[in-house]
């Protein structure tokens, strides 16, 4: 079994070559359905101010005289205050909103249906079901995150990306036809769940048609169209602003509605297909990308090595019972019957697949991972908790949720500019310095503001650049991620963290609920999760430019070797690396 090596195709038929910008615009265009559907609730549960509704018709205090006796009622959101007078004797007694409630904005046809929020009157005590809708979700992504990372391994990416993809829109739709809450909440965990699935294959599926020199860049690509996504979802809401949520809701839905047709439009990735010995299948592929590209197939299968792998890959290799190990790794030396790797006398190496507990095992990669994690959870709170509190910060709501949108942009080309020149862990440390002080002066301007409008401005207009900061960093983690790990754990680091999102995910809808208890909190919060991600980060290695680690020794092995370099990018490391080149 000869060695391919895959980057060098993508190489030889040009990394930004014809084939792979078609690949690549198809799949970043699906990234619109997964922000859809988990960003829409910021209007599909908008909660109005409300109180409760009249108990006879008339304003919202009421007095009443009748032989002697005055009744004044105070309608108020979760209660209705009466008062009475009788002839002297003063009487206050308190009872529950038993008519119903008056939501504020919500007028004239399909007034009670504007959001899920007053069609099932989820407010005072039911408040917190609305948070919980948005909860389910990131539950829903965290089973996703588990289970379709280890389906794309074994069937394919491309097949469970389809599967996930054309399963979110049917949920999507069906979700405007539900009858009661119950119902909805169950498809808030589905919508999650397939979601994620959709997400990840698409993260990958990008990553695996591209060489190492521009996976940067294709990430880059990805906040940008996430970006524009949620943009799309602010005129659509406004154009349904005065209809119920479910016509709003069955719009995103057929946004999606595309989903049927992708099967023909993407192919499988060259990656997995040649890991997983489908030879045929890779070399058509591999013949489709050098027509589209106008490159000769021959050329691209043998510089590659494709052509020895496709060529050896009928041969039956026989395994000898001696199996050795190399003392300096797990990696098992397979001597095949004839010797012959990639052309030459060579011995096949057989990767050691990885679990979770080996993960555990590794002191360094261990330490690794529980600083990524908790930059998931920091990255995951307070970027949804932002977007979700949106509609409750100064000014018009639709404006706000428009704005966190596309300050997004500039954290894309911010990430554009750091990502290569600088490296991963430097740019992930600016991002999370700027959001972290950004979100604790706009708490402080709350606090202070004592009714100041100039004051309550500055206050939205930080917490809009803490939003560009956590995104930015938000979408370098996603790209950091899967590089601190060898490639036999690489979906398996990814999914743990994808999952340890959820946390913060889950907790990130009652952010709304808590600041109005105190209204300092979420911004405190956030801005000090950001602040410890930022010195902790100090631990984790660089990996711009470097080779990514096949087994766990070599990556603890690098991790030790280049947790303190410079980043790559700077004149000390190019200095270093040409010194490297010139000794060798």
């Amino acid at each position: 079994m000869a060695i391919v090596d895959v980057d060098q195709i993508w190489l030889s038929l040009g990394q930004w070559g014809s084939y792979q910008r078609r690949q690549l615009i198809v799949l970043l265009l699906a990234i619109w359905s997964c922000g859809f559907h988990v960003l829409s609730i910021v209007f599909l549960g908008y909660r109005p101010q409300y109180e409760c509704k009249e108990v006879l018709n008339s304003n919202s205090t009421v007095a009443e005289s009748f032989m002697n006796q005055s009744i004044i009622r105070e309608y108020e959101k979760c209660s209705i205050k009466t008062t009475l007078n009788d002839t002297g004797v003063v009487t206050v007694t308190e009872t529950g909103c038993t008519n119903g409630w008056n939501y504020h904005e919500f007028y004239g046809q399909f007034s009670n249906e504007r959001s899920v929020v007053s069609e099932w009157d989820l407010v005072c005590e039911r408040k917190e079901l609305a948070e919980v809708s948005q909860t389910l979700v990131m539950l829903g992504q965290g089973f996703g995150a588990f289970i379709f990372t280890s389906l794309s391994d074994r069937f394919g990416r491309k097949r469970i990306h389809i599967v996930c993809h054309v399963t979110l829109f049917g949920i999507a739709l069906a979700t405007a036809f539900v009858p009661n809450f119950s119902s909805f909440a169950v498809m808030r965990i589905l919508t999650g769940g397939f979601q994620q699935g959709t997400g990840l294959t698409i993260a990958i599926l990008n990553l695996e048609i591209m060489p190492k020199g521009v996976r940067g860049y294709v990430e880059v690509f990805g906040l940008l169209f996430w970006t524009t996504g949620i943009a799309i979802i602010t005129p659509v809401a406004y154009i349904f602003r005065n209809m119920s949520w479910r016509h709003f809701q069955t719009c995103l839905a057929c946004l999606s509605a595309w989903a049927l047709i992708e099967w023909w439009l993407i192919d499988e990735s060259l990656r997995w297909l040649i890991a997983n010995g489908r030879v045929k299948e890779a070399k058509a592929i591999i013949k489709k990308a050098c027509k589209l590209n106008k490159k000769d197939y021959d050329e691209v299968a043998s510089v590659s090595g494709f052509q020895a792998y496709e060529m050896h890959s009928g041969i039956e290799i026989e395994v000898q019972k001696d199996t050795k190990k190399t003392p300096e790794s797990d990696t098992e030396v397979l001597t095949t019957e004839n010797g012959i790797a990639n052309g030459m006398d060579k011995n096949v190496v057989s990767t050691k697949t990885y679990t979770a507990i080996d993960l555990i095992k590794s002191k360094r990669l261990f330490l690794t991972s529980i600083i990524m994690w908790f930059a998931w959870i920091t990255n995951s709170s307070t970027y949804y908790g932002i977007m979700l509190i949106s509609s409750s910060l100064a000014g018009d709501r639709f404006l706000n949720f428009f704005l966190g949108s596309v300050v997004e942009y500039p954290a894309a080309f911010m990430e554009w500019a750091m990502i290569n020149r600088y490296g991963r862990k430097p740019t992930c440390i600016a991002f999370h310095c700027i959001c972290g002080v950004a979100l604790i002066t706009a708490t402080i301007l709350t606090t202070t503001a004592n009714g100041n409008s100039a004051m309550i401005l500055g206050s939205t207009v930080f917490t809009l650049i803490g939003k560009f900061a956590i995104t930015g960093s938000f979408s370098t983690i996603f790209l950091y991620t899967p590089e601190l790990y060898p490639t036999n754990m690489r979906n398996l680091g990814i999914g743990m963290s994808s999952a340890a999102a959820r946390i913060g995910g889950m907790l990130a809808p009652f952010s709304r609920n808590l600041a109005e208890v105190a209204v300092w909190a979420p911004g405190l919060v956030f801005g000090i999760m950001c602040a410890i991600v930022s010195v902790t980060m100090l631990w984790v290695p660089e990996t711009n430019q470097y080779e990514l680690p096949q087994t766990l020794e070599e990556c603890e092995r690098w991790y030790k070797d280049n947790r303190f370099k410079a980043p790559c990018g700077s004149r000390r490391h190019r200095e270093r690396t040409e010194s490297d080149q010139q000794m060798s």
